[in-house]
């Protein structure tokens, strides 16, 4: 009974992906002797972020679970939330009580960097594997059950700096962050990587100021003759990193300024959003992000149109990175696995290209995934990769 009416709901709802991860757990259930897995998402307010990550998560559990498991044995997740996934006593509060579940044997999440420090040490302490779809902090590597499918913040910091030196040829940049755990590690990554090649920040502004007055802020950086804008702002002020883009966008405009250019766009995977086109329009076009993953890449498309097929619509580089980490403790599945035999097939195992989102990938010693990530820019209203 309870199967039939879940059945209806999924197919009430196509987009909804925490109703597929019931119906699916309740197929485990009812057959028994099943795989359990849990997936930590913030749910209270960044919904968005959690039905992304739930996508792809439900998708590998879906196509699992459809081949009939590992031999007869399906999979059963568990979805936990850890608030609005900037609280640490929180992110740690749920992995405590995640891990009394004997029969866990591997956790994706958690979204922040912040909630995933905060909870390591309780996987740790019980030696679980844990794999964040979208955790970037460089910090985290330390840990030894620590594993992401996205590329670290110096791995994106140092390929936005590159370009930005190598490509585009800057020299003088000034920088737009906010105080998260992210904006802050990816700042250091880039300014490291841009003063090494040569370059230089000239200013660095908080996009956090209450006061903040975007056309002062770009005149000012116009004026200590930066050439471009790095935008680096977490979720909760992309809108504010946006204003500076459009205040960019009215002086380059301008009767006064028109002889004289405005700032380049750089920016983080933040920015990579229909949002940012929506909101910002013709003021950011050009802009230049470094992303983990891009939809229309030819690498990408097979699962793109699959992924969208199954949700009705285009998915984002965290689901593609969710469904990645699901995939990689479900390809370490054997029919005698524990939290340990799964932890040690991790660090050894390589993934190809009919097991992901589109790009084969292993880990490396410290749990990152060897991969590139990539650049994209708005041209004509929309995202294209950078040759």
């Amino acid at each position: 009974m309870l199967l039939n009416y879940l059945n209806k709901a999924v197919e009430a709802d196509r987009t909804d992906p925490e109703v597929l991860v019931y119906y699916n757990n309740a197929l485990a259930r009812d057959k028994g002797n099943y795989f359990t897995l849990a997936v930590v998402v913030p749910a209270d307010n960044n919904t968005n972020f959690a039905q992304e990550i739930l996508r792809g998560v439900a998708q590998a559990q879906q196509e699992f679970n459809n081949k009939d498991g590992l031999n007869g044995r399906l999979l059963s997740i568990i979805i936990a939330n850890d608030g609005n996934g900037k609280e640490p006593e929180k992110a740690k509060q749920v992995a405590a009580e995640l891990v009394k579940t004997n029969s866990l044997l591997g956790v994706i999440g958690h979204n922040y960097s912040e909630a995933t420090k905060a909870a390591l040490t309780e996987y740790e302490n019980v030696g679980i594997s844990v794999i964040s779809p979208t955790s970037s902090n460089t910090l985290l590597h330390k840990s030894n059950v620590f594993f992401r499918t996205v590329p670290s913040d110096a791995a994106m910091g140092e390929k936005l700096a590159k370009y930005a030196i190598n490509n585009l040829n800057l020299t003088r940049v000034v920088i737009f962050k906010s105080t998260s755990f992210f904006s802050e590690s990816m700042t250091q990554e880039f300014q490291n990587n841009f003063e090494e090649l040569g370059g230089k920040i000239v200013r660095q502004v908080d996009l956090t100021e209450r006061t903040l007055n975007a056309q002062k802020e770009v005149k000012l950086s116009l004026a200590n003759q930066a050439q471009a804008a790095i935008l680096i702002p977490d979720r909760q002020y992309t809108d504010v990193a946006l204003d500076i883009a459009k205040a960019n966008n009215n002086i380059i405009n301008s009767s006064k300024n028109r002889k004289k250019p405005g700032l380049k766009l750089l920016g983080a995977n933040t920015l990579y959003s229909d949002e940012t086109l929506s909101k910002a329009g013709k003021a950011v076009e050009g802009l230049i992000a470094v992303v983990p993953w891009f939809r229309d890449a030819a690498q990408a498309k097979q699962y793109s149109q699959k992924a969208k097929k199954l949700w009705k619509s285009d998915v984002t580089w965290r689901t593609a990175s969710s469904y990645d980490a699901t995939q990689a403790l479900l390809q370490d599945l054997s029919t005698d696995s524990n939290r340990t035999t799964i932890l040690t097939s991790l660090e050894n195992a390589k993934f190809s290209v009919n097991q992901t989102s589109g790009y084969p990938f292993k880990f490396s010693s410290e749990g990152e995934r060897e991969t590139e990530p990539i650049l994209v820019q708005i041209k004509g209203g929309k995202f294209v990769a950078v040759p």
